[in-house]
């Protein structure tokens, strides 16, 4: 007798390792002798390629890829069913079993398997399916292979928990004259009924079938002796021995084609207390119950089959007490979990409050100790500010009496200085310290007594000359006023005047932003137009002759470190006689000018000078009147007078001011313009009076227009121990810079870094002169604008 073939419709899903392993285990456990052991064909079905992945996961038609890309794809499929197949193959020569592989091409998967069930004659076919599909026939490629086999195959459907259901197109003719026509069978519902004891079975036919057609008998239909069913002896009927045995039988309707599962609606409850051994058990039991002869023999079996149910269904009963026991359990534990969890939880928070209260400890500790530092640090601060005040005062001290000693007049108006002095104190008059050059000489910068001055060497020893030198020794040697350029003292050997030294230069220069230097704020002009007034009407209020300027011009306005104007170069004033105080008198000098002012010293000349040549005091209103608009304007003095009167009949004056000067308050602009064009009246009758309105009229501007507000100093302008402006830094060792006197005192008793509190490798202090300079100039702009670049 020939081996069964038993196929087996393989993927590569679990579903098919599945079926394979109950197929070992079904089949070769049933056969003895190696010679009847069956042989396994594993088949699988290679399908035509539609698409190619690529490896962003995406998929692409196949029509739409390279013919050499599609046949490399193709290529690897093939590799890996031959593979998977392999591995197949092997297990079934583990449980040493034939096994056959058929890699076949083929559209229609059902169609290619039910070609080779025919071709090879396969009457017991086994197809894996996943237990995620409840109904035996839910798989779409399971149920066309059921419905496309031929009617002499049997198909097995198993999945992961064991056999699922089994499959019959027809039963044979023998098989079907087999069943008596006497079977309690119900034609009307197809259900095997419990009296099945009463029907008989054919010996004979049962004797014919091999030990391999037993499993198809467990799925063959049941067919009902009513003659209207012939017509459906090619239609379905599957029936579980369990559902038998659980009086829950029942028959799908066969239009479907379709099987009952061997797991049921009742099965499926108590699926994890029937093993694969026991569903083995209860078929072979199953098959012996059909094929007896003695009825007596069909009732013991029955009767087994039934004490084995009750003893599984206690043990179902037995389990789900233990299941109940164990939820009850679990929600012991789960409510002692959530009790416990609420502890923690409290516990949590106690620590979370302590914690907080121990970070609110070290926070006040914190703030106790800052605020300790900063007292100490003021103490400090304060202390040695005191010091510094103290050495600051004898400094000032020292230098004043340098200063009286230096310029002390032994009888005379003036101070006189040797040749070789002034020689010494310009280095032989080098280019490097000439400041400007005049129509009268040159100034240069130099140094008395480690004093900066400015020196002026007069050109030639003529009679302009002389009485120039005269004329400025007399006014200044012998007045002193704040906003008046002080003369220290000369040369009278050379002709030569010591003045004080103006570090910012004139204010045309400030106007013009000469050599890069910032521009005037708008408040600092309005000062220094007030500062000029003042000035002159102290030269007109002295005693015993006033004093008239007459060349009074941006020129000859000097400003100072901190931007404070002092009136310079009076050469050309006249001091006029009290007698003739009150009248304007002629003078002779009147065509005397520096090189330097032609250009622009006729616009400052009174034009009543100009006709008549009488000099008063009204000239140097008219001076001051050209003078103020240029501070509102920054422009030459060349027709300003028209531009700014028909800007302020236009009401467009804020066209005409200085942007350069600032946001300018316009009521305050107006006014100040106003009042330096009644100075620019043609007559000197018409002209505001100097001392009572003029002055006046500034002051009152200067107090209104307040400056804006200042910005803090950077910081690396601050001592780090006084935490103020440094007025001479220097570098000690760390680095870090320092006023002199601060770090000078620190070092008396300490060597370490006020900073860094790090031990200095030295007390070696160098000046830092960049910073220094940075420090001036931002003190010259009012402290309103701190540099660029920091300096170290």
């Amino acid at each position: 007798m020939e081996p069964l073939t038993v196929g087996l419709a393989l993927t590569s899903s679990r579903s098919s390792t599945y079926a394979l392993q109950w197929a070992l285990a079904r089949f070769t456990n049933d056969t003895s002798n190696s010679t009847d052991a069956p042989r396994f064909l594993l088949i699988h079905v290679l399908t035509k390629l539609l698409a190619v992945p690529t490896p962003m996961g995406n998929y692409i038609p196949i029509d739409r890829v390279r013919t050499d890309v599609a046949d490399a794809y193709f290529k690897d499929v093939q590799d890996q069913a031959q593979q998977m197949l392999l591995l197949y193959k092997n297990m079934c020569h583990q449980n040493k079993v034939k096994a056959q592989v058929l890699l076949i091409k083929g559209n229609d998967v059902p169609q290619t398997v039910s070609s080779i069930v025919t071709e090879y004659q396969i009457k017991i076919l086994i197809v894996g399916v996943t237990t995620r599909t409840r109904k035996p026939f839910g798989n779409r490629t399971s149920s066309k292979i059921c419905k496309s086999v031929p009617s002499f195959c049997t198909t097995y459907l198993v999945s992961k928990d064991g056999l699922s259901s089994v499959y019959s197109s027809a039963v044979e003719g023998d098989l079907s004259s087999s069943i008596p026509t006497s079977s309690h069978v119900s034609s009307k519902s197809n259900v095997l009924s419990d009296e099945m004891s009463s029907s008989s079975v054919n010996s004979n036919n049962s004797s014919d079938q091999s030990p391999f057609d037993s499993p198809r008998l467990l799925g063959s239909n049941i067919l009902s002796e009513n003659p209207k069913n012939s017509s459906r002896a090619h239609r379905n009927r599957s029936l579980t021995l369990y559902d038998y045995l659980s009086g829950s039988t029942s028959i799908y309707p066969d239009k479907d084609r379709r099987v009952t599962s061997s797991t049921g609606s009742e099965s499926s409850k108590s699926s994890e207390l029937r093993s694969s051994d026991q569903v083995l058990r209860q078929e072979s039991l199953l098959q012996g119950l059909m094929l007896s002869e003695n009825k007596d023999d069909i009732s013991t079996e029955l009767e087994k089959l039934r004490i084995e149910l009750r003893l599984i269904q206690g043990k179902h009963k037995l389990v789900q007490d233990e299941s109940d026991d164990a939820s009850r359990q679990m929600a012991e534990l789960a409510a002692k979990r959530l009790e416990e969890e609420t502890q923690l939880r409290e516990i949590q928070s106690r620590l979370d409050k302590a914690h907080n209260n121990v970070e609110e400890q070290k926070a006040h500790r914190y703030a106790a100790e800052q605020a300790l530092n900063h007292v100490q640090d003021l103490v400090r601060g304060e202390t040695m500010e005191k010091n510094m005040l103290q050495v600051k005062a004898s400094r000032d001290a020292d230098k004043k009496l340098r200063l009286e000693k230096l310029f002390v007049l032994h009888g005379n108006s003036y101070s006189t200085f040797t040749w070789e002095e002034i020689d010494s104190a310009t280095s032989s008059f080098a280019d490097y310290l000439k400041i400007g050059t005049g129509a009268n000489g040159t100034v240069y910068k130099g140094y008395l007594n480690h004093s900066a001055v400015a020196i002026k060497v007069l050109h030639s020893n003529d009679n302009s000359s002389n009485k120039h030198f005269r004329q400025e020794l007399e006014v200044l040697g012998k007045i002193r006023h704040p906003h008046l350029l002080m003369l220290l003292g000369a040369c009278p050997e050379r002709g030569c005047l010591v003045y004080e030294y103006m570090e910012n230069g004139s204010l045309e220069d400030r106007l013009r932003c000469k050599n890069g230097t910032p521009p005037l704020p708008w408040c600092d002009r309005l000062r220094i137009a007030w500062e000029v007034a003042s000035a002159l009407v102290f030269l007109h209020s002295t005693k015993p002759s006033p004093i008239i300027h007459r060349d009074l011009k941006p020129e000859n306005i000097l400003l100072d470190g901190n931007l404070v104007s002092k009136v310079g170069d009076v050469g050309l004033s006249t001091l006029v006689p009290r007698k003739e105080s009150s009248s304007s008198l002629s003078s002779s000098h009147s065509t005397m000018y520096k090189k330097t002012a032609l250009a622009g010293t006729l616009f400052y000349i009174d034009p009543e000078y100009q006709r008549t040549g009488q000099v008063s005091v009204k000239s140097d209103t008219y001076a001051l009147g050209m003078v103020i608009l240029q501070l509102l304007t920054a422009r030459p003095p060349i027709g300003l007078a028209e531009v700014v009167e028909q800007a302020v009949e236009d009401g467009q004056l804020g066209d005409v001011l200085d942007e350069s000067g600032g946001k300018w308050p316009m009521k305050e602009a107006k006014e100040a313009a106003e009042l330096g064009l009644s100075c620019l009246e043609m007559r000197g009758k018409d002209r505001p009076d100097l001392k009572r309105r003029v002055a006046v009229e500034l002051e009152r501007l200067r107090r209104r227009a307040q400056p804006p507000e200042a910005a803090g100093p950077p910081s690396h302008f601050l001592c780090p121990i006084l935490k103020s402006v440094m007025q001479e830094p220097f570098i000690a060792a760390d680095g870090y810079s320092y006023e002199r006197d601060a770090i000078e005192m620190w070092l008396c008793d300490k060597e370490v870094s006020p900073v860094t509190k790090a031990r200095l490798p030295n007390k070696t202090l160098v000046p830092n002169r960049s910073l220094f300079s940075a420090i001036a100039t931002w003190k010259s702009q009012g402290g309103r604008k701190a540099p660029n670049k920091k300096i170290n």
